[in-house]
């Protein structure tokens, strides 16, 4: 059948009917440019360590035999409470015994010399030389009362209030000068040393709030720690830049788990919903409707958080934004906004 062979009225309904049929079009709820900022952040995850200077090695200074130990690696410890009791090797103690003759000997001579100083038989050199030699001798007899060698036993004691890493020693151990009896850390300089991606490096900085969690938790909440320190280079175990975080004086375990939320300042620009802009392969698209139509606007995402973005671009502050119903737009297309 042709259109000829159609009557008249018919033809005109059919091509009334084809232009009254509306042009497509998108359903979109739509949201005013709104100016703010948002609180940019960094999550990274790490241990708990002792910071710089934070551990002392105790050891003693001339030979012994450990007689007890008192405490076990992780307790915690007070100023001045015994660690463990040491006692003096017999070679010690004749150190010690010579000093103090030695000392005696410094003290006659010095006396002696100083009486023929008086009877004009020694000269001021020799009574110098006297002198001196005491006052040596005096010195190394204190030394060694100092260092415990004057006593049968003499304890090792925490020089602070701290934590006790490690145990070098077990009882009935005989000891060299100078070996190490255990390691003590302080236990109000404790550090978080977190691992951050080579980018996210770049944007920390030294004195940027932090907040730490313990993964454990255990009621403990959040701890305020502050960045010490950014690393220069990449650590070649797990690939990524250490930051060290200080921690303030907690209930925290060396070597537990922490989260680390570290405040890296905000940013500003257009606030919009997370999916109002979407990603186009280059970049972001935020679309804006002018008389009735979407108008696709490319633009930055600074920072996210939450359900919100923040935005850069050119962006028409008159024309609304469009919230829902952007991934069914392309540019110059109808949209209906709903109300």
């Amino acid at each position: 059948m042709t259109w000829m062979m159609l009557p008249l009225a018919l033809i005109l309904a059919i091509s009334s009917s084809a232009l009254a049929e509306p042009a497509p079009s998108v359903l979109v709820t739509t949201a005013p440019v709104k100016s703010g900022s948002i609180e940019r952040s960094i999550t990274a995850y790490g241990t708990v360590q002792a910071g710089p200077g934070a551990s002392d090695t105790l050891a003693v200074a001339y030979a012994g035999i450990v007689k007890r130990v008192d405490v076990v690696p992780g307790a915690s410890v007070h100023r001045g409470q015994a660690i463990a009791l040491i006692g003096t090797a017999p070679s010690a103690q004749s150190t010690y015994v010579q000093a103090e003759a030695a000392l005696r000997a410094a003290k006659q001579t010095l006396a002696h010399t100083r009486g023929l100083v008086a009877s004009h038989l020694a000269t001021r050199m020799q009574l110098g030389q006297a002198e001196q030699a005491a006052t040596s001798a005096l010195s190394a007899r204190n030394a060694l009362r100092r260092e415990g060698a004057d006593r049968a036993t003499a304890p090792i004691v925490a020089p602070y209030d701290g934590i006790v890493a490690a145990i070098a020693v077990a009882p009935g151990a005989q000891l060299l000068p100078g070996a190490a009896i255990a390691t003590v850390l302080r236990g109000d300089a404790l550090v978080a040393t977190v691992g951050l991606d080579p980018f996210q490096a770049g944007q920390v900085r030294a004195s940027d709030k932090v907040a730490v969690i313990p993964v454990a938790g255990n009621g403990r909440g959040t701890l305020r720690g502050v960045v010490l320190a950014v690393s220069t280079m990449v650590n070649p175990q797990s690939g990524l830049v250490d930051a060290t975080i200080k921690l303030p004086p907690a209930h925290v375990l060396v070597g537990e788990q922490v989260t680390a939320r570290i405040d890296i300042g905000s940013a500003r620009g257009i606030i919009v919903p997370r999916d109002a802009a979407l990603p186009d392969g280059h970049g972001y698209t935020l679309w804006q409707v002018k008389s009735g139509h979407a108008t696709p606007v490319p633009v930055d995402v600074r920072a996210s958080a939450g359900n919100s973005s923040v935005v850069s671009g050119r962006i028409d502050p008159a024309l609304p934004i469009v919230t829902t119903g952007n991934y069914q737009l392309t540019p110059g297309i109808a949209v209906r906004v709903q109300r």
